[in-house]
């Protein structure tokens, strides 16, 4: 099956923490040729971090196949009438840079409802929207957010969601498909085995006793409860702060960027680490956790770190959204911080079942981003097949 030119306008940066627009695009670029649109980024906030001068160029090759380009404005507003007026002028830049690539007839991937304007200006042989999240319920104007995703769903020759609850609402169209996220296995397995293309023995191998421990995390005494990921308004920081005072003999670690500037009580936080340095604090942690508040994001995500804890072995205690349900019997779940602090205590004291690492670490080899680029790519085939 070959890859087309894939133009993917994508909500996230591609340095950012990973989320599926970079991982599928890394995966896609592999056996086809990638231009990966980042977001608008205002022009001082470039300036005032040197890591991101880079995107003054404009257009730059990351990896083999794969080119960025970087929208840098002197305003970047988070309304949409004010964010589509500046994809519309964004326009030529992005067609420019196209041919500059040779790139004709294009697979068009867009990921928010404000690239409706790109739709039909790019010479696309098919046109996908791919709903991560429900963007209304993380807009400043909801209503029109709804409408420009309703006109871009009714042109796009693909609708993929990440999650069931987003297939439900949606289901009205019948170009509709449910496109999981997944584990990086190839990451992983690179960082904690050594071996890009691990097998299931190695991986056990390898996590029995990882060949690396975080600093932080080396000379903590008792067990490690680990959260991974972004703590943002849809994180239950109290839930966190709560169970951190019923049990000060554990050790609560948190991974990644948060919004607040300092942790709960008794909460470790490590502060965001580099995708390379990610793995090893999973491995490290004796249970992981997942508490998310209940609202919009928490009943239509897809958790990309479930499958990544699952990779890793661990047992996972999530608050009860609809995600954390499909995984069944591998994930617990629980409402509060009395319910993580029973589910955590249970798996503590059953120690450690090498059969059930196993299932666990299985079932993340059987979800890869390459097996979704896969079903995608079948997908872009018979769409384009029938444009033709």
């Amino acid at each position: 099956m070959s890859t087309p030119d894939i133009i993917c306008l994508s909500t996230n940066h591609w340095t950012g923490l990973p989320t599926s627009k970079q991982h599928l695009m890394s995966v896609l670029a592999r056996s086809g040729r990638v231009l990966y649109v980042e977001p608008p980024l205002d022009i001082f906030s470039v300036l005032g971090r040197r890591r991101r001068w880079g995107k003054l160029s404009g257009m730059r090759e990351v990896q083999e196949r794969l080119w960025v380009l970087s929208p840098v404005v002197v305003v970047d507003s988070s309304l949409p009438s004010k964010r589509t007026t500046f994809h519309r002028g964004f326009l030529p830049r992005v067609v420019s840079a196209a041919r500059r690539l040779g790139f004709e007839s294009p697979v068009v991937w867009s990921f928010s409802p404000e690239h409706v304007v790109y739709a039909g200006g790019l010479g696309e042989s098919v046109l996908i929207y791919h709903a991560a999240d429900d963007p209304a319920g993380l807009s400043r104007d909801p209503d029109t957010t709804r409408m420009l995703e309703r006109e871009l769903m009714e042109r796009s020759d693909i609708v993929f969601v990440a999650s069931q609850s987003l297939y439900e609402a949606r289901s009205e169209f019948g170009n509709i498909h449910r496109l999981k996220n997944a584990a990086d296995v190839v990451h992983y397995g690179r960082v904690l085995v050594g071996d890009a293309s691990a097998s299931l023995d190695a991986f056990l191998t390898a996590l029995r006793k990882p060949r690396g421990v975080p600093r932080e995390l080396a000379g903590l005494e008792g067990p490690v409860i680990l959260y991974g990921g972004a703590a943002y308004g849809w994180f239950d920081f109290e839930l966190v702060a709560d169970l951190a005072k019923m049990r000060p003999d554990w050790n609560l670690v948190m991974v990644g960027p948060s919004e607040r500037p300092a942790p709960p009580p008794g909460v470790l936080s490590v502060g965001r680490k580099r995708y390379d340095e990610f793995p090893w604090y999973v491995a490290a942690a004796d249970v992981t956790i997942l508490p998310l508040r209940e609202g919009s994001h928490s009943r239509n995500c897809d958790p990309i770190i479930l499958f990544e804890y699952l990779l890793c072995g661990k047992p996972v205690v999530a608050t009860p959204f609809p995600a954390a349900a499909e995984h069944g019997d591998l994930v617990t779940r629980a409402s509060d911080a009395a319910g993580f602090e029973k589910a955590i205590s249970s798996v503590l004291d059953a120690g450690t079942s090498t059969k059930l690492i196993r299932r666990r670490v299985k079932y993340a080899l059987d979800n890869t981003w390459e097996n979704r680029a896969e079903a995608a790519l079948g997908l872009i085939e018979k769409a384009g097949e029938r444009a033709r």
